[in-house]
């Protein structure tokens, strides 16, 4: 990044200030812990070969793993270690493929571009360059841009940090093989895991182990990943248990709980379900209190323009409030939502409810609160949009069985 901008790393350290000062300020900035916040996701699918040429399906499988991984609605959350739970946050983050393009055409957030290259690199951005064989970046303010390809150099996937103002190259790139859970899938990485982690990336989360070769904080040239609550890693050759460790620090495969390393010897251990670990797809499960916090100062510091894009959800339109309250119970919900307002609507409205990829699975009107059952529907997040009066408010629902 520095040899193609030399301000680059004066940009990256000015933003990491900002951020830090953010999160500095944020108990005074009464920010409820449940504000929802919804991110438009374009996948550029650069193919030469037909398999990597994944399917549609395949790219809409990935939306409900980071769904669920980023509201702790992951079914293995009852797999977090005892002394972590406390800790375990839903970051209220959705995301959902792009409904409106650039141009605002209507869209599925989904584009396929052949290229004549055999493969791109680790660490190199030409994926994202038509004229290096890439797909051109969508707006980075209106839409969080991932490149699907064949990643080539033995990484699953790499991700820039956050700098304001962001970069025309901001975004993932991920091993087509390790994208989505189904269609033909690396094991152990085919669950989605890795879209997980490196949306954290671009969320400013950082590895664990601080990338610092094995050493801890408080050592010569030890560093940290900036959450006060993910205990320090170091995991090393010279540890116990050397098939989940290497000289890196990071630690792979899924260990069994507690597993100490070098930086935390003693119970409870490391945090290795943690996201933003190297460990199997099967293994991860949380994201901590402090990373929300760390997340939540990218959100309104870098990325304040792109939770404000108007290019997700089932209509692409701005959310509008009523004058009248709404309110939906319960939520999350074993099937049965009320939708309560205020007082009677003075004409019937539509509410209309979307999967987080852009289908209408119910629809009906009303002047004034309504059950709806979803029972019939499988576990998730929905998008419940009620409409009328040429005013619209857009809100999340949470199907939990």
């Amino acid at each position: 990044m520095e040899k193609q901008d030399t301000s680059y790393k004066t940009k990256l350290l000015t933003t990491q200030k900002l951020m830090e000062a953010w999160r500095e300020n944020l108990s005074k900035r009464n920010l409820p812990s449940d504000t929802e916040y919804t991110i438009p996701i374009v996948v550029h699918v650069v193919w030469n070969t037909a398999a990597e040429k994944i399917s549609v399906a395949q790219v809409e499988s990935e939306i409900p793993v980071i769904n669920a991984a980023y509201n702790r609605q992951n079914a293995d959350t009852v797999n977090t270690p005892a002394p972590f739970k406390s800790i375990a946050a839903n970051m209220h983050i959705t995301f959902c493929l792009a409904s409106t393009d650039p141009n605002g055409n209507p869209t599925n957030g989904i584009v396929y571009k052949q290229t004549s290259a055999a493969g791109f690199y680790y660490g190199f951005n030409t994926v994202k360059y038509p004229s290096l064989g890439g797909d051109t970046v969508w707006d980075v303010n209106r839409y969080l841009n991932i490149w699907v390809c064949n990643l080539q150099g033995g990484a699953l996937g790499f991700s820039e940090f956050p700098t304001s103002p962001l970069n025309n190259t901001f975004g993932s790139v991920i091993l087509y093989q390790a994208f989505g859970t189904t269609g033909t899938l690396l094991v152990p990485y085919n669950l989605g895991g890795t879209a997980a982690h490196e949306i954290g990336h671009l969320l400013n989360l950082h590895h664990l182990w601080g990338d610092d070769g094995g050493l801890c904080p408080g050592q010569n040239g030890g560093q940290d990943d900036g959450a006060a609550d993910t205990p320090p890693e170091g995991n090393s050759n010279s540890d116990t248990y050397t098939n989940f460790g290497n000289s890196n620090g990071a630690t792979y495969g899924c260990p069994t709980f507690p597993y100490t390393d070098n930086c935390s010897s003693t119970y409870p251990g490391i945090m290795f379900n943690n996201y933003m670990e190297y460990t199997d797809d099967s293994c991860y499960n949380l994201f901590t209190n402090d990373q929300k916090s760390i997340a939540m100062a990218a959100l309104h510091v870098p990325l304040a323009k792109l939770i404000t894009s108007n290019t997700c959800g089932p209509t692409g339109i701005n959310e509008y409030s009523f004058t009248n309250g709404i309110s939906i119970s319960p939520n999350p919900s074993s099937g049965q939502f009320t939708i309560h307002f205020a007082q009677e609507l003075p004409d019937d409205y539509t509410i209309d409810i979307y999967s987080v990829l852009g289908e209408k699975i119910y629809s009906t009107t009303t002047r004034s609160s309504t059950e709806i059952n979803m029972s019939s529907y499988t576990n998730g997040i929905y998008l419940l949009r009620i409409s009328g009066n040429n005013v619209a408010s857009v809100k999340k629902i949470i199907l939990s069985k």
